[in-house]
């Protein structure tokens, strides 16, 4: 199994260990894969799709920022390329560096993952957001006594 790329907005992107993308809260990042599968009946299989860090050498899943979806695979008695695609919306994660991994539990724990490939930014807070603002008012409001006592 293997992650083909990654399309953010309306731009695909090649994901690649060591040079992450950066992803801001609430984008989605949709992922598209790729496998070889050999099944005698069609069956449901399940394809999970998570960001993840290291915690104490344990790959940890993050909950804000998983998918869990199900495909159904074709009978197939010769090895048959698989394409798919899964979108993960990055919710209220920590920032920093996150790795990217595709699941398939349900097919002998088929996997592909990338480490340290996703970068994700800070959410700003409400001070970050409005402070543009308020610099502009509070301008607005010296250079306006300034002005009545010129006339």
């Amino acid at each position: 199994m293997q992650i083909m790329q990654v399309q953010v907005g309306n731009a695909l992107y090649p994901l690649t260990e060591g040079q992450p993308l950066p992803i801001s809260v609430g984008e989605t990042i949709k992922v598209f894969y790729a496998f070889k599968y050999k099944i005698p009946e069609q069956s449901s299989v399940r394809v999970w799709a998570s960001l993840y860090r290291y915690t104490a050498g344990i790959l940890n899943r993050s909950g804000d920022a998983q998918t869990k979806s199900t495909i159904t695979l074709a009978k197939s008695t010769e090895w048959t390329p698989y394409q798919g695609q899964i979108d993960i919306t990055v919710g209220s994660i920590n920032a920093g560096l996150w790795g990217l991994i595709v699941e398939l539990p349900d097919y002998g724990g088929m996997e592909a993952k990338i480490d340290d490939c996703i970068e994700v930014a800070a959410a700003p807070n409400i001070i970050e957001q409005i402070l543009p603002i308020l610099i502009m008012v509070m301008m607005m409001g010296m250079i306006m006594p300034m002005m009545g006592e010129e006339a």
